[in-house]
């Protein structure tokens, strides 16, 4: 199997026609004629990732956000981003990356991780539909039955996305029956949320002050579980739909998928010694 046939399944599993007309998912640094060694995924590309997958001996790394998003004029050594391609190139490791048409195919997987029930799309978007693409969009809504308090789902969210912290705004002893989630960067679009949909709580990421204020006046509470937090999980999914079309194809062999073990949240709290 060659890298451009994990790179086709991957066109076909999330079609490029649903990205955002400001992302630059696809193919990012391919050697497409390289017979296929492994599989890495991870969030982002840096240089340990790019270690990692030359340790584990995968020669495609397939991340969420692409490495050429903002524009990049010159390639310097030295510096991070270009570093980072020229170790690419000097391993002939290709990689590949599925953003937000990633994020339109898997619109449900986080609401299904912390249980979300009668799930239906959140915010829908203008993309044309491909063929064999039944809904596609950022987002869900759903209802918990029976209902949790607030501090339960809180409990609840860092259990199941495996998050030592979070941070919210609301009552904890509140009830929440209805709740919204959109992982990445969705907290922009709270008011949005809050105008199309009827939820006691919002779970998302990169949640801004003036945006949690605008919930709280309503009644609704917000969670936020981080830009990590809320996309990681997504790996999981993206690995297992990696592994099972190799898995189905005879001439993959023995190729593995994995998901990156030394990729970490960015992100540490720090809690002031109170003595």
């Amino acid at each position: 199997m060659k890298v451009r046939d994990a790179c086709s399944f991957l066109d076909g599993r999330f079609p490029l026609a649903l990205q955002e007309k400001y992302d630059n998912a696809g193919g990012q640094v391919l050697f497409p004629d390289e017979e296929l060694r492994g599989v890495l995924v991870s969030l982002d590309c840096d240089r340990t990732v790019i270690d990692e997958a030359r340790a584990l001996g995968c020669n495609l790394i397939v991340t969420h956000h692409p490495i050429f998003f903002r524009p990049l004029r010159n390639l310097t050594g030295g510096e991070p981003r270009a570093e980072m391609v020229f170790g690419l190139i000097e391993g002939r490791t290709s990689l590949y990356s599925a953003h937000t048409n990633l994020d339109k195919i898997y619109f449900d997987r986080l609401g299904a991780a912390i249980g979300l029930a009668e799930m239906s799309l959140l915010v829908q978007t203008d993309a044309p539909r491909p063929g064999g693409v039944q809904e596609y969009g950022f987002g869900a809504r759903g209802e918990f039955n029976p209902p949790l308090t607030l501090e339960e789902l809180l409990h609840r969210v860092c259990e199941r996305l495996a998050l030592p912290f979070l941070v919210y705004a609301g009552n904890g002893a509140g009830p929440v029956r209805r709740c919204a989630v959109s992982g990445g960067a969705a907290g922009g679009s709270i008011d949005r949320i809050l105008r199309e949909c009827e939820v006691d709580c919002i779970l998302t990421g990169d949640v801004g002050y003036h945006d949690v204020k605008i919930a709280l006046d309503r009644g609704v509470a917000v969670i936020d579980a981080g830009h990590y937090g809320t996309e990681r999980i997504l790996l999981d999914f993206l690995c297992a739909d990696i592994q099972d079309y190799l898995t189905k194809t005879p001439t993959a062999g023995q190729i593995r998928a994995c998901v990156s073990r030394v990729e970490t949240n960015p992100f540490s709290v720090f809690l002031p010694d109170r003595k």
